[in-house]
């Protein structure tokens, strides 16, 4: 039963950043962009790295999140991602910065930046439990079918 819920877990993360990252990969870039230079953190140049690189990164982690694919290093670098998402939305929050809506989704899906907080943290708190019970999380996943490697 317990292995489910994570299995559950799993498929929910992977599903969110599947459709986040189509969404904003299959898109014009400059939209991402706007988003990004919004938060007025990043040069441009790095901007536009960031909205070009960002949504196949966020798509690839959420397919192996949901295939069950290298799991311990999917888990790691989308806590990296939701870490790095929480601190940009947090100082644009305290810093009031005039953001109706965060960029998460695209265009598919417009949450004000308190809402994405939230989101973000749960998404981060999720995350965190599911790499701490991997084995269950790796349940019904493609890593059970390759063995550990042992020394």
């Amino acid at each position: 039963m317990l292995n489910k819920f994570f299995v559950l877990i799993r498929v929910l993360l992977g599903l969110i950043f599947i459709v986040s990252g189509a969404e904003k990969a299959m898109g014009l870039s400059e939209n991402f962009l706007y988003v990004i230079q919004g938060y007025e953190i990043l040069p441009d140049v790095l901007a536009r790295l960031a909205s070009w690189v960002f949504p196949w990164v966020e798509l690839l982690l959420g397919v192996f999140i949901l295939l069950g694919l290298w799991l311990d290093w999917a888990f790691k670098g989308l806590l990296l991602m939701a870490g790095a998402l929480i601190l940009m939305v947090g100082q644009a929050i305290v810093r009031k910065l005039p953001l109706d809506n965060c960029g998460c989704f695209g265009d598919l899906v417009h949450l004000p930046l308190k809402g994405v907080i939230i989101l973000d943290v749960t998404i981060f708190v999720l995350t965190l439990v599911s790499l701490l019970n991997l084995d269950r999380a790796r349940s019904f996943g493609l890593d059970a079918f390759y063995p550990k490697n042992k020394p």
